[in-house]
């Protein structure tokens, strides 16, 4: 497992791509982690950088409300991870496109246009939690894992989300997402690790 600071990841998670995309034709990569440690923006620095990247959201997977309660008792909270599997991750390591809808909460709940991320892909990037989890993990070439230092992370989302949004990210999510990380040992497990402060 490579441990790396947040300034040289970006620059040594795509020489990694590169290499892997060299070496295997294409790569399918998991950025997981604490709430607002970075994931998606780091995704969204991968895409810019690697040509033709796909970036899949968790939680483009959001869970109905009917079928929470089971899964919370897996540690998946409310991503729909089985949907994200059969539509996003088994064809395109299958070789076959992918197509999927992302679902929106607001303002109101809906599933937007299909998206298809083609078989000839060279790199996806999946971000966001519980995209390790067990159900998925062995589906990816790379595993990165990033943390936070719970002060930085209150601050963040306070200034994302708003103090109201604090409190049901700490009452809610955040401890789902810590024990996700914890018991499925996501911090051994990983091949690169990123810690913010």
């Amino acid at each position: 497992m490579e441990r790396l600071t947040p300034q040289h990841a970006c620059e040594a998670l795509l020489l990694r791509i590169q290499a892997l995309i060299l070496q295997k034709g294409r790569v399918l990569a998991a950025i997981d982690g604490m709430a607002s440690s970075g994931k998606t923006t780091l995704a969204g620095a991968l895409a810019e950088a690697i040509p033709g990247c796909h970036v899949v959201h968790v939680d483009d997977f959001f869970l109905p409300a009917q079928r929470r309660a089971d899964v919370r008792a897996r540690l998946t909270a409310n991503a729909d991870l089985e949907r994200l599997d059969a539509d996003v991750l088994a064809p395109l390591c299958a070789g076959k496109d992918a197509l999927f809808r992302p679902f929106r909460c607001h303002p109101e709940p809906a599933f937007l246009p299909p998206v298809r991320i083609p078989a000839d892909f060279q790199a996806v990037i999946v971000e966001g939690a519980y995209s390790l989890h067990p159900l998925l993990a062995d589906r990816y070439d790379l595993r990165v894992v990033m943390t936070i230092g719970v002060d930085t992370q209150r601050a963040r989302i306070r200034a994302r989300n708003g103090e109201a949004m604090l409190a049901r990210f700490e009452s809610e999510w955040i401890p789902l997402e810590n024990r996700h990380i914890r018991v499925h040992r996501l911090l051994e497990r990983c091949d690169v690790r990123i810690d913010v402060p």
